[in-house]
Order: C-alpha cells, then structure tokens, then sequence
C-alpha cells in the first residue's frame, strides 16, 4: 500500500514534535521555580540518563519501525540488508505479525534488563553525586523514574508501528494528549510541594498515557487489528527465530548508532556533572536540552517524511526521493536558525526573569547549537541509507562518538576547560569526517 504524507500529516508532525519538545520549555519555568539549583541540576541529570533507554532498546524501534513499513508496502519478505522491491497495492499482514510478534518477545525481554540496570548501578550513582544531600528524596525520584523508563520502553514499539504504517497525524495526536495531561499533573504536584518526585511521577504518568494511546491506535487504524486478527495461524518459534536473525543484522547497527548518539549529545551532561557541581551541571544541561529540542523540531518534516522515503525507495521511484531529500534538508537548517535566534531574543530574556543565575550564557548556548545543527544535517543525509536498509556509517559513528568522550574526558578532566572543553571536543569529533562525508555520498547516490 502507497504511503503518502500530505500536509495535514506535515502539520500535525510539527505540532506534535512542538508539543513534545515544547512541554520542556513550558515545565522548565516551573522546575526553576519550584526546585533548588542541586535539584534542579538533579533533574536534568535524570533526564540525560533516562535517554539511555535508546541504548537499551538498541534500535529495535527503529528497525522495526522500517520493516513495518516494508510489510504495509507489500513486500512479500524480509530481507537482511537492502529491500525486496515490490508493486503490490496490498498489505502484508501475515509478515506483518510476524514482526509483530517477535518485537513483543524481544521488548519483553530488554526492557526488564534495563530496568535492572537502572535501579541498581543507576540508583548507585545518583546516590554518589547527591551523597551531600540529607534524605532519600534523590532516591525515591530516581525510582519512580526509572519505573517510567521501563514503561516506556516495553510498550514503545507502538508509537514507531503508527509511523511506519504512515499514521502521523495519529502518532503526533498521542503525543499532544500525553504531553497535555504530563504538563498539568507535574504543574499541579509541583505546587503541592511534592519537588522532585512530583515531577518524576508526572513523566510516569505521561508514559503510561502514551503508550496506551499507541497501541489502541495501531489496531484501529485501517482496520490492522481486524486483518491481523485473520491471520489464524500462529508464529512458530522458528519463524520468530528467523525473523529476528533478519532484523538483528541491522538492528543492532541501529543500537549502536543510537549508543553513539547519546555519547555525542546527552552523555556530555553526565561528564558535566563529574567535574562540575549540580548547580552549573543544570545550567549547562538547559542548554543542550534546548539545543535539543530545536533540532527535534527542526527535523520534524523529515521524521515524517522517511516512512515515504523508504515506501518511495520500494517503488523504485529515486526522482521522489530526490525532491523530498532537497525539501527537508533545506526545511530543517532554515528552522534550526529561526530557533536559536528565536530562543536568544525571546526565551532567554523570559527564563532571567524567573532565576537569572540558572540561564546558558548566549555565547555557550551559540557554542552548543553550533554542534546540534552539525549533528542534526549529518543524520537527515546519513539516515537517507537507513531508509534503504543500509548502515553504512556504523563505524565512523562509533570513532567519532569514543573521540568525542575522550577528548571531553581530557578537555574537563587535565586541561580544565569547562563546559568549552566539552563543546569544542564534540564539534571537533564531527567535523573531522561525519559531518562532510555522508551528505556528499547520498547526494552522489541520489543524483547518478
């Protein structure tokens, strides 16, 4: 079945991706307010290492995501690596559940792995870098946190199913509901004082909403619950072992990019907070988060965009492929410009009214978007191979992610440079190859 992303799905990509990354910006004047600056510091700490469950999930959603769209394409197999091109109009739901079937299996089994990890070695170093703080509040947050963290995971394969069948405008529906009712819980128990637990209990809440909405809606949508319900016979364990030996093969590619992915962004929160108090921590990490959010923003389009990427790539259809390649990348740098010098002129000043000692300074902040807009052209045109099944970039990733960490180790660490040590390590750690070589490739492959 064609997948085609009109405007209306465009639209409600950017609302959701606003809201979701917006709800950061609208709860951040609140957590500034309510929480001290080690608590405050704490948070965001929580949050940089909640994005570990990228590296739990190692890229079985986005794999599966890929082979979900190949299903609803109509392929009539799976294949390791590159795709079996296909004409057919119809779904195939039989593969499809399937995949379906194998990714309860593994979601099960990974997710009750991470959430070991979490409330052991995880609830081990929050304990260390709040050693100086009276109480169990650290702990008792860290948990609920980690419990939110291990919902998320076990149930969010549906979210990433909705887009690979093509359902964005529903996808970024579920994420307008869940982040609505996040905002208001964690506002509401932030004024009954509850601090930091009150706002991990809130993104617990927001978890379970969110991936209640995505499986209800994946079923529904199309009548997929019904055609799969069709499907009598039932997946054999040695279907199920065939099917994850084929996605396997790029599935953990995936997870390693995705590991790569966090040792170049998030994990320089927690180098931060080795070498620097909480209360600077937290400044730094505003502003990677907020970097962050404008280049999730600015993306958005091509998010939406690469479940047609991979259907237009199924048709043979290259002509396709290179007219929306040329749209996102353009889409994406204009809004990630408009973003920073709309943050800068109007979010900074707002945020100094609230608690001036707890805002990015504007020429770190400069330093840090610098290295978002790098990070976010380099994966609109390396992602152009995922769509097709091919990681090719795996192992520049993984020399440019360990570079990037030992240079912020030995930048912190022996020359004390600070949160410049960490920026300038990152920058340099792209620009040494990633960010030049995979846009010069595609473009090559898109237009021979």
């Amino acid at each position: 079945m064609q997948i085609q992303i009109t405007n209306r799905d465009a639209i409600w990509s950017y609302i959701g991706t606003i809201i979701s990354m917006g709800a950061n910006f609208i709860m951040l004047p609140f957590l500034m307010y309510f929480l001290n600056a080690d608590m405050l510091g704490l948070w965001y700490v929580f949050v940089s290492m909640g994005t570990i469950t990228a590296l739990f999930d190692f890229g079985f959603a986005v794999t599966f995501a890929r082979n979900i769209t190949y299903c609803w394409s109509g392929a009539s197999e799976l294949k390791r690596e590159g795709v079996t091109f296909s004409d057919n109009s119809e779904p195939n739901y039989a593969l499809m559940k399937d995949v379906l079937t194998t990714s309860r299996f593994i979601y099960a089994a990974i997710s009750i792995v991470a959430f070991i990890i979490l409330v052991t070695a995880g609830s081990l170093y929050v304990h260390y870098i709040t050693r100086n703080t009276e109480g169990y509040v650290p702990v008792i947050a860290w948990i609920i946190y980690a419990v939110a963290v291990f919902l998320n995971l076990y149930y969010g394969y549906y979210a990433s199913f909705l887009r690979g069948v093509g359902a964005i405008t529903q996808a970024n529906k579920n994420t307008l509901y869940a982040r609505g009712a996040h905002i208001i819980l964690m506002i509401i128990l932030l004024f009954m004082g509850t601090g930091i637990i009150g706002a991990s209990a809130a993104y617990l809440a927001y978890g379970i909403v969110f991936r209640l909405l995505g499986k209800y809606h994946f079923y529904k949508y199309q009548d997929i619950g019904r055609h799969l319900s069709l499907i009598t016979s039932r997946t054999s364990f040695a279907r199920l072992k065939e099917v994850f030996i084929t996605v396997w093969h790029n599935a953990w590619r995936d997870g390693i990019i995705s590991i790569c992915d966090y040792l170049c962004s998030q994990a320089s929160v927690i180098i931060c907070s080795v070498y620097m108090p909480l209360s600077q921590t937290g400044i730094y990490s505003i502003g990677v988060q907020i970097a962050t959010a404008i280049n999730q923003i600015s993306k958005t389009l091509y998010t939406a965009k690469q479940p047609e990427i991979q259907n237009a790539y199924i048709m043979s259809d290259m002509g396709k492929i290179r007219s929306i390649m040329k749209y996102v990348v353009t889409t994406f740098v204009v809004l990630f410009i408009l973003g920073v010098i709309g943050f800068i002129l109007v979010g900074m000043p707002l945020l100094k009214l609230i608690k001036p000692d707890a805002v990015v300074s504007i020429p770190v902040f400069l330093g840090i978007s610098a290295y978002n807009i790098m990070l976010g052209f380099r994966d609109c045109h390396a992602s152009y191979f995922s769509c097709t099944n091919r990681i090719l970039y795996l192992r520049s990733y993984i020399i440019s992610a360990i570079s990037s960490v030992l240079l912020s180790f030995i930048t912190m660490g022996v020359f004390n440079l600070g949160v410049w040590g960490l920026i300038g390590s990152q920058i340099i750690s792209q620009l040494s190859y990633n960010v030049w070589y995979w846009p010069m490739k595609a473009l090559r492959e898109m237009y021979e």
